[in-house]
């Protein structure tokens, strides 16, 4: 089911949580389901480490997951749900990403493109 939803996004956060190595784990098998469904279509990604208000109980470091994120050629960002920390951020980067994304689309021709 989830590649179905793959084949239909525009953009994607890949979100993990900080303090949970199998999360951060997990997210890169996710990011290569995504290259593999979008069949090497450039799209959008953002690479998100929330919970970072549990800064004491982290057990993936900034340096490790902007590495990471810096391998695969995307932004990194960290948020927090609870304190509401980077949130919006997060949501508004991505957004602008496939905005960008889809006007050099529209450049090349490619007409089916809908932003709501």
């Amino acid at each position: 089911m989830i590649d179905k939803w793959i084949s239909f996004g525009e953009g994607f956060l890949l979100i993990f949580g900080i303090n949970s190595k199998e999360s951060f784990t997990s997210i890169k098998d996710l990011y290569d389901v995504i290259l593999k469904r979008k069949e090497g279509e450039k799209c959008p990604i953002l690479l998100v480490g929330n919970m970072q208000d549990l800064e004491e109980e982290r057990q993936v470091t900034y340096a490790e997951a902007k590495a990471q994120a810096n391998t695969w050629g995307i932004e990194y960002i960290e948020t927090s749900a609870k304190t509401n920390f980077n949130c919006k951020e997060a949501f508004e980067k991505i957004a602008l990403n496939i905005i960008k994304s889809k006007s050099k689309d529209l450049r090349k021709g490619k007409s089916n493109c809908i932003i709501i």
